[in-house]
């Protein structure tokens, strides 16, 4: 591959990561709002989401060993068109049965998607430099994603804004037009998969028998390459903990905003601005993280001083003043930011092209257990006592979770040996 393949090459990464994730900005402030709309509460919320991570994690395992056993393009394009199928569902859902559909499949889509283009563009990368430095290509592209997401919930909250009509009561009410985009949005980006994810012809076609075959054995190879002291399972610690942040901090803070801002429709608006923000944080904290990373002379130092600010932040979030809650959020989102290429780069470091995408599916599924162990008992604690309590206890996780930075192994040269030392 030439440099100048190398360069399309990113470039298509980005894009391919804004279109991946812009959608997804256009839902996640309007979502808890429209379910609230829907007439549920926030334990039916909670369970909604819960059978998203849980069929996330069913599929987790399978759906990475997959991927690295024929090729990540099939299973990206799945991932995109069953995203576009949540979408629709969950837009147009009014019972139960059907918004539970859309948590579902949109499950397994979170599952198929999780790894299989971050190791597409990986192994691209190394087959030009083994040695290429990833974090700030993986940086670029963190930034790109939060960028997404930020644009996406700004324009989510305009729509909501300024289209006529009903706030509830019908299939289609003015909280559920983003998510009738995003739909639209996942079909551009299943074309742009198809016109821009090239792989190497692999030396043999895979048949029914030797998948079934070979995925099982992959799963088992990278669990155990996670099981095994060292930096891969440090970085599963930190995934716990970002796991609880963000199950919790999605499920509860929509609802804490809106008691601030006044009720669920007033806050759409306003809640959407400050998600922008967030995420946008997210984008200037990804952006930071190689310098971080260089001024503290490690990564595993830059994620452990992240972590502990994102600690202190997500209490502020409980504050009774808008402005200082707001401010703690953004906070919250950057310091997220600045911890995320870090930990991408030990990981792929860690590991060899055979197994990335299922360690990148192992770090997912734990994201989604801690994820939806959060929102099951940190959501009606938040619900039942108060939204502080549920704040300090998130807080508390982020910096305890911190001391596994403390004396990181280091990654295996090129990932083909990963490191084992004692924890």
């Amino acid at each position: 591959m030439s440099g100048t393949e190398l360069v399309r090459v990113r470039r298509h990464f980005l894009v391919l990561a804004g279109l991946r994730w812009f959608p997804v900005g256009l839902v996640i402030p309007v979502l808890v709002l429209l379910l609230r709309a829907r007439d549920l509460d926030l334990t039916t919320i909670a369970v909604l989401m819960s059978a998203y991570s849980i069929t996330t994690a069913l599929c987790e395992l399978p759906t990475g060993g997959l991927a690295d056993v024929i090729g990540r393009r099939p299973v990206l394009v799945a991932a995109s068109l069953l995203f576009a199928g949540q979408s629709a569902l969950l837009g147009l859902g009014q019972s139960l049965p059907v918004l539970a559909l859309g948590a579902v499949v949109g499950g397994v889509g979170r599952a198929l998607d999780s790894g299989p283009l971050h190791a597409w563009y990986v192994d691209a990368v190394h087959a030009v430099d083994p040695d290429t430095d990833l974090k700030p290509g993986l940086a670029r592209a963190e930034a790109v994603e939060a960028g997404a997401l930020a644009i996406g919930a700004l324009a989510g909250g305009a729509v909501v804004t300024v289209v006529p009509l009903d706030p509830s009561g019908a299939a289609v009410i003015s909280l559920s037009v983003p998510l009738l985009a995003s739909t639209g949005l996942c079909l551009v980006h299943t074309i742009a998969l198809l016109c821009w994810v090239h792989e190497p012809a692999r030396r043999r076609r895979p048949s029914l028998r030797s998948v079934l075959t070979d995925v099982p054995w992959t799963i088992r190879t990278g669990v155990a390459l996670v099981a095994r002291p060292g930096a891969l399972r440090r970085v599963v610690v930190l995934t716990v903990c970002l796991g609880v942040t963000l199950g919790s901090v999605e499920l509860i803070a929509p609802v804490s905003f809106a008691h601030l801002l006044g009720g669920e429709d007033a806050a759409a608006g306003p809640f959407s601005v400050l998600v922008t923000l967030a995420f946008f944080g997210t984008a200037a904290g990804s952006s930071l993280a190689p310098g971080i990373a260089r001024l503290v002379h490690s990564s595993a130092r830059g994620i452990m001083a992240a972590r502990l600010c994102a600690g202190v932040a997500v209490v502020g979030l409980a504050a009774p003043s808008i402005a200082v809650a707001a401010g703690a959020y953004v906070v919250l989102y950057l310091f997220l930011g600045v911890s995320g290429p870090l930990s991408a780069d030990i990981t792929h470091r860690s590991v060899g092209a055979e197994h990335r995408a299922t360690i990148l599916s192992v770090q997912s599924l734990t994201l989604q257990l801690s994820g939806v162990t959060a929102a099951l008992t940190l959501g009606p604690l938040a619900q039942h006592v108060s939204f502080l309590t549920a704040y300090v206890i998130v807080g508390a996780v982020l910096v305890l979770g911190a001391s596994a930075c403390i004396r990181m192994p280091a990654p295996a040269p090129h990932g083909d040996r990963p490191l084992v030392t004692s924890w």
